[in-house]
């Protein structure tokens, strides 16, 4: 059956439309908390002050995840109060472009789009870390002969 699946795949229908207006404002709450989260995060770890590499890598994480949190609301609220006839919808299903003469909402929703450029980078710092933490266990078990 599971091959059956591979080969012949149906919809995925992996897309979730948030219903309006209460799945904007979960959403929304979501990225409060994940802000909040991070930040206590962040916190913690200076608090105790660890070090290490690996240490200051999750820091960058927090703080990187932090300002994509909150690029990412800003842009949804952004993307609530613009005009829908400032978007023209092209042929191809991912890419939409902005109406011109351009106001500051279309300004600031086009910036809140690039919100990639932080949130790879805040991935790349996890990853970094995280492999710092396995080198350490690593050099520390084989230095004790386990």
């Amino acid at each position: 059956m599971a091959v059956l699946a591979l080969v012949l795949p149906d919809n995925a229908l992996a897309l979730q439309v948030h219903g309006e207006p209460e799945g904007l404002y979960v959403h929304q709450m979501a990225h409060l908390h994940y802000i909040f989260a991070l930040g206590y995060f962040y916190w913690d770890i200076r608090r105790a002050s660890f070090t290490g590499r690996g240490w200051r890598y999750l820091q960058m994480f927090c703080i990187l995840m932090a300002c994509w949190n909150t690029l990412a609301f800003i842009g949804h609220l952004v993307g609530v109060y613009l005009d829908p006839q400032a978007l023209l919808q092209t042929d191809c299903y991912l890419q939409t472009r902005l109406v011109g003469p351009l106001t500051l909402h279309q300004y600031l929703y086009f910036i809140t789009k690039l919100d990639h450029l932080m949130y790879v980078p805040a991935l790349f710092c996890l990853f970094l870390g995280l492999r710092s933490f396995y080198r350490s266990v690593v050099t520390a078990s084989a230095g004790s002969g386990k």
